[in-house]
């Protein structure tokens, strides 16, 4: 199955322009198996907000209390996803809202305890993938539960939709709030690993990109076919990314 993984990004998705999701279903009209991946991140912080409760980073992941797991979960699986999901019915059909707890998705393994209830998305659950993909198309909010547990997990979206290209060996397109990866306020065309690793040395990545750029390098050494980072505000953009037009960062 041609798989293609797309990852929507929460800033995209304030004002999600219709042409993203007309993009997807013409891709799969032509036979592609598109699986969606979002994160939430200003609705998250809204939702924050409205508690009284301070947003906290560290290396670019949200610092994950049980408060902040438990409002996260909410805001990603009660309302961020369902949305998304209605925005994709209303113009086709087939959309399917899932997180990591449907299905036995994937698995976690929790980072270190600085960041709180974070964890990292293992053994993702491909049989399911196949079969749900096939007839629907997925669209995965980045919440996870620990196997034989009732815990559940933060996940940082960008790690769920690389590991998830990784073992479908598929092409992977990051629908994000920036035209790119941004050097010198100049979108770079195209960075390999070393340049990624010098960049960030040099305080030129930063933030929220630094997880961004350096899990697309281990996604491609794992499996997954290529790495476009481009501009979800975009008319048409996953068209452009799919065509191989000149847009975006691609990663190799």
């Amino acid at each position: 199955m041609s798989y293609i993984v797309i990852k929507i990004g929460g800033s995209t998705l304030t004002n999600l322009d219709d042409s993203i999701i007309q993009d997807i279903y013409r891709l799969k009209q032509q036979g592609y198996q598109p699986i969606i991946v979002h994160g939430g991140g200003p609705f998250i912080n809204t939702a924050l907000a409205h508690n009284d409760v301070a947003p906290e980073f560290k290396d670019g992941l949200r610092v994950t209390s049980e408060q902040v797991l438990s409002i996260t979960s909410q805001t990603l699986i009660g309302k961020v996803n369902p949305e998304l999901v209605s925005k994709f019915n209303v113009q086709g059909q087939g959309a399917l809202g899932l997180n990591g707890i449907d299905a036995q998705l994937f698995d976690i393994e929790p980072l270190h305890q600085q960041y709180g209830f974070v964890g990292e998305p293992i053994n993702i659950n491909t049989v399911a993938l196949n079969v749900l993909a096939s007839e629907f198309i997925p669209v995965i909010a980045s919440i996870g539960l620990k196997q034989g547990t009732k815990q559940q997990y933060n996940i940082n979206a960008d790690t769920l939709a690389y590991k998830i290209a990784e073992v479908l060996e598929a092409p992977i397109y990051i629908l994000s709030d920036i035209p790119g990866v941004l050097i010198d306020e100049k979108v770079q065309a195209s960075l390999n690993a070393k340049d990624i690793q010098k960049y960030i040395e040099q305080k030129e990545i930063y933030g929220g990109m630094i997880p961004k750029v350096q899990d697309a390098v281990l996604a491609i050494q794992h499996g997954c076919q290529k790495v476009v980072i481009a501009a979800g505000s975009e008319t048409h953009i996953v068209e452009k990314v799919h065509k191989g037009d000149t847009v975006g960062t691609t990663i190799h």
